[in-house]
């Protein structure tokens, strides 16, 4: 597939969505501001369902309906799906608690990146992706897998000792 189908595509499919993108975009800034300036466990549920959510429309929506031209799309597809499983289970697992690192180092790193996910598409615009063939955070693969690889890294795992020492 060259660069203009694949621009097409990006097209068609932001033009359809639309305004799934500025809804995605805006929960996503105001549970990353919750997630990291008032941590507790309802937030961390509400992000974990937002992640799945998220993962889920890009297995699906984006690969499944929109993307099938993609080459990706065999691989993307299931793999989004399986992350967005994984994301849900752990609403009820409890086993991972997004909040701002405390070292400083990993604290601008994580801002860093999350940043680079939500401005996505304005990276993009000196390279001549103006929308709607540009790439935004939420609805597309790459962007949403840079924001949730950036809170990963930044997670607390909550992890019962004993069982460790156990196995």
């Amino acid at each position: 597939m060259n660069g203009e189908n694949w621009w097409s595509i990006i097209g068609v499919y932001n033009n359809a969505i639309f305004p799934v993108q500025i809804v995605t975009v805006a929960i996503g800034a105001i549970l990353t501001y919750y997630s990291f300036a008032k941590p507790n466990t309802k937030t961390n549920t509400l992000m974990k369902a937002y992640l799945a959510f998220n993962f889920a429309w890009n297995g699906i929506v984006f690969f499944l309906i929109f993307g099938k031209e993609l080459h990706g799309t065999f691989l993307g597809a299931p793999l989004f799906i399986i992350v967005a499983a994984v994301f849900a289970l752990d609403i009820f697992a409890k086993k991972t608690e997004f909040k701002l690192p405390d070292a400083s180092w990993h604290k601008y790193l994580t801002i860093f990146w999350v940043l680079c996910a939500f401005l996505y598409p304005l990276i993009g615009l000196p390279l001549g992706h103006h929308y709607p063939r540009s790439c935004m955070f939420g609805v597309f693969p790459c962007p949403t897998t840079v924001f949730a690889l950036a809170l990963l890294a930044a997670a607390i795992p909550k992890v019962d000792k004993k069982s460790i020492f156990c196995s």
